[in-house]
């Protein structure tokens, strides 16, 4: 799954990293897929939220689309009907809606869809839901409804399980859909301080009436909310290895943090993320690690190792 930018990795740094070794990817957005394809990645894209009046331009990208509801099913079929082309460009997984109620045609519903894809031509190459949680009455309907879509288009790949289930035998199916698991531990977010001062007790650090209540040896840490650092919650940091709570509130730019007994070096190292702090920074946030990973932003350099983008058509 590569939708919201890779969980704020990079999506085309990831797909090119990674196509040798996977059947499809998955995005959330025809831009997202229009991207992939103009960076050369040629595996099968899976659009997984298509508007009605987005499907032509899906079909000419040559992106596959998650069939949800009945608009899209009727202005696919108008294309096909209006240009029998876009038969050969009409791929489609349809998205069943087997308990968690976002998007998808009910189980009762799936011999009337893939009846109608069949009618007008539409090739179904994926059938799939998503679970709330390991709901194994979804299992039961989503096993159930398959056998409509396998009857007619044998082939078609059957998918359920994602991060939280993929080592669930029972849930497999044909495939699963990697998102967060492919994540946990690669993203490691640095700054640096770029200022180090002593406060005495009972003066202020940055805006509003925040105050120490004892002398504090203080970093300030280039990033503030412009970039990712949750203002209203922000999390601890790692300086020399030490682990150094946010003072005060965090600005656009810049925030403070304790460094205990020592005295920071201005251009040290700051680590806001690694790969060990994954859920302790979600927690001190209260918020869970896909907000963590997603929400990096603004200033920041990507550094990637074993960048396969260079000399890639479209990349930059």
């Amino acid at each position: 799954m590569l939708k919201a930018d890779a969980y704020g990795h990079g999506a085309t740094q990831v797909a090119l990293a990674t196509e040798d070794i996977v059947d499809a990817f998955g995005v959330a957005t025809i831009e997202e897929g229009i991207k992939l394809r103009r960076a050369g990645i040629e595996k099968e894209i899976l659009v997984l939220i298509c508007s009605p009046n987005e499907m032509e331009r899906a079909l000419l990208e040559g992106l596959s689309v998650g069939l949800h509801c009945d608009e899209q099913l009727e202005k696919l079929a108008r294309l096909i009907s209006s240009d029998r082309a876009y038969a050969n460009r009409a791929n489609v997984h349809i998205k069943l809606d087997t308990g968690m109620h976002r998007l998808g045609f009910l189980p009762s519903e799936t011999e009337r869809v893939t009846a109608a894809l069949e009618m007008c031509g539409a090739n179904v190459r994926g059938v799939y839901s998503h679970l709330r949680a390991r709901d194994y009455l979804q299992k039961e309907r989503f096993t159930h409804a398959i056998g409509y879509v396998k009857a007619r288009y044998p082939h078609a790949t059957a998918h359920l399980a994602a991060s939280e289930n993929l080592r669930v035998g029972t849930l497999q199916f044909d495939a699963v859909r990697v998102g967060i698991a492919a994540y946990r531990g690669a993203m490691t977010v640095k700054s640096e301080v770029v200022e180090r001062r002593r406060i005495a007790a009972g003066e202020h650090i940055g805006y509003g009436n925040f105050k120490v209540r004892e002398d504090k040896n203080v970093a300030i840490v280039f990033g503030g909310y412009a970039d990712g650092v949750k203002r209203e919650c922000p999390s601890c940091v790692l300086i020399r290895g030490r682990k150094c709570a946010p003072l005060g509130r965090v600005c656009m730019d810049m925030f403070a943090v304790d460094t205990g007994d020592f005295l920071a070096d201005i251009g040290e190292e700051v680590t806001l993320l690694s790969g060990e702090m994954e859920r302790d920074v979600a927690r001190e946030r209260k918020t869970i690690e896909y907000t963590v990973m997603t929400g990096w932003h603004g200033r920041g350099e990507r550094i990637y190792l074993n960048d396969k983008s260079t000399g890639k058509k479209g990349s930059s």
